[in-house]
């Protein structure tokens, strides 16, 4: 009866150490990390992003005022051709000229802010985008980090259910089949070999005849081969 009771003491232990695998394996993952540089780097995009559509938006103020005033002095030189200073063909051709000129560097103005309209539009676009995969990574990241903190509490909470349960079982072992269990664990792994088809489950040599049928009356015998204590289990 005390091997049955060393089996499931076995079959705990390895439970447990399986447990503080996976709880090992979910406290190392560098996802979150992942996740926190991913946020990092986006938001110093955005932040460059936002710095160049400010400066942008900046470019066209100044070209718009600067149309402003190509308009004043426009209207000026308009105003001019009715006045008595422009008493001669000559003067007239010079302010006319002088208001073409003007003219065009309005248009080129007009152009250049066209232009940065464009590029503010497609920092804008860009800017959106970031903002969106910030979004999704932020969600992301909460989702992940709220679904390992409930795994990882309910691995710990299983681990001290499995550690209670273990000190249990060590209740109902001797003392000295517990210290050679210990003692063989040191050298084998599982060293508590249930029987499958008349065959150690350890090395996986059939038993003899003799040995099979001891084990199945529930007598303490070793496998012949590998040295492992044998217990048989009813399906």
């Amino acid at each position: 009866m005390e091997i049955r009771f060393l089996h499931e003491l076995q079959q705990q232990e390895n439970n447990y150490e399986k447990l503080l695998v996976k709880i090992t394996t979910i406290s190392e993952d560098d996802q979150i990390d992942r996740l926190i540089d991913e946020y990092a780097k986006l938001k110093e995009e955005y932040a460059v992003l936002s710095e160049k559509k400010a400066e942008i938006e900046r470019g066209i103020l100044q070209k718009k005022s600067q149309c402003r005033r190509l308009e004043e002095s426009k209207s000026n030189y308009e105003n001019l051709i009715y006045t008595p200073e422009i008493n001669s063909v000559k003067k007239l051709e010079t302010l006319e000229k002088q208001i073409d000129d003007v003219q065009k560097s309005i248009e080129l103005e007009m152009d250049n802010i066209d232009v940065l309209r464009n590029s503010l539009n497609e920092v804008a676009n860009q800017i959106v985008s970031v903002k969106k995969k910030m979004a999704f990574i932020k969600k992301k990241y909460e989702t992940i980090k709220a679904n390992k903190k409930e795994e990882l509490n309910f691995l710990i909470n299983e681990k001290e259910n499995i550690k209670e349960l273990i000190e249990d079982i060590k209740l109902n072992i001797d003392e000295d089949l517990y210290t050679e269990y210990v003692k063989m664990k040191e050298r084998l792994t599982n060293p508590i070999a249930e029987i499958s088809s008349r065959k150690c489950s350890g090395c996986n040599m059939e038993l003899p005849a003799m040995d099979y049928e001891a084990v199945k009356l529930g007598n303490s015998l070793k496998c012949q081969n590998c040295g492992r204590i044998l217990v048989f289990k009813k399906k």
